[in-house]
């Protein structure tokens, strides 16, 4: 399953910081777990696991990442 920057998320704004991942690459996540930090202009929000498996991260910490890029996979 594919981890993207949702308009839920976003709300507004088009695209967002990486801020933290709060997981590593290849850990195993709960569904709803925060995985990672995200911020924009007007907030920082944390992004949670939509299913439970191992992650995979595609981006790096500090990566502008736009609405509906994939961020991670989880298998």
């Amino acid at each position: 399953m594919d981890v993207n920057l949702t308009k839920d998320l976003l709300g507004d704004e088009e695209e967002a910081d990486l801020g933290e991942w709060l997981v590593a690459d290849g850990d195993t996540v709960a569904e709803g777990q925060a995985i990672a930090s995200i911020e924009t202009s007007k907030l920082v929000s944390e992004l949670v696991a939509p299913a439970a498996g191992v992650i995979a991260l595609k981006k790096e910490e500090g990566d502008l990442v736009s609405l509906d890029e994939t961020i991670a996979t989880i298998e």
